[in-house]
């Protein structure tokens, strides 16, 4: 996502106080807006690379009667939020399901996430929601399921487990390598094109803050000192 294609729709005021300039509080809102749609942008990009389901009871029965070809399939949380099969499951939905007809049948739960830093209570509840609906969701269907958090931009599963506050064990967590050979995707290609708008939004950061007077002025001064 790239910071100057953002357009929030109002802020608290917040950062323009704390750099007592409204032109920064802007800039500052921005870059928040585009931090929380990174979120959304990641899956996007997924599941435009992958076999999205569009009914997944429908599915559930094909693969129940032997219908279904194998492959990989995958249900976004909004396709399986309309299941009947998780109508008692509502509001803790993973992100992303993955359905694996191979030699056997696989279906892991996944919660996607950017970062890896979190509260010790949102974790908590991420790996109780995540159990529960495993568990649940995984004794209405014919496959082998197991859950999972990935942590898309951090590779070294340790430091993830300590951003986890160890509430996760380290079978439980996927890195972004990891999530992505299971669906068989290019987990550097993926990152590589993200960092293309990286560059941009340094680039439009510095730029919009040599233009703001304020910060011009005070460029000045310290290298006056």
């Amino acid at each position: 996502m790239k910071i100057k294609d953002m357009s929030p729709k109002s802020t608290s005021g917040g950062y323009e106080r704390v750099f007592n300039d409204a032109k920064m509080g802007q800039l500052i809102t921005k870059v928040q807006a585009t931090v929380i749609s990174n979120g959304s942008e990641l899956e996007r990009i997924i599941l435009n690379k992958c076999n999205v389901l569009s009914d997944v009871d429908f599915f559930i029965d094909a693969v129940t009667n032997g219908e279904q070809e194998s492959g990989i399939y995958v249900a976004p949380k909004k396709i399986l939020k309309k299941s009947s099969r998780t109508k008692d499951l509502q509001n803790i939905e993973p992100d992303i399901t993955i359905f694996i007809i191979k030699k056997a049948r696989e279906c892991k739960i996944i919660e996607l996430k950017e970062g890896f830093m979190f509260d010790t209570k949102k974790v908590k509840a991420e790996q109780q929601n995540l159990e529960k609906f495993a568990t649940i969701f995984g004794s209405r269907i014919p496959f082998v399921t197991d859950w999972y958090i990935c942590c898309f931009n951090q590779n070294n599963k340790a430091i993830i487990k300590l951003g986890l506050k160890n509430e996760f064990e380290e079978e439980h967590i996927l890195t972004g390598q990891e999530f992505c050979n299971i669906l068989g995707l290019d987990y550097n290609e993926i990152i590589e094109n993200r960092n293309k708008d990286s560059k941009e939004n340094l680039e439009y950061f510095v730029s919009e803050m040599l233009n703001n007077p304020c910060v011009r002025e005070t460029i000045c001064r310290l290298l006056n000192n």
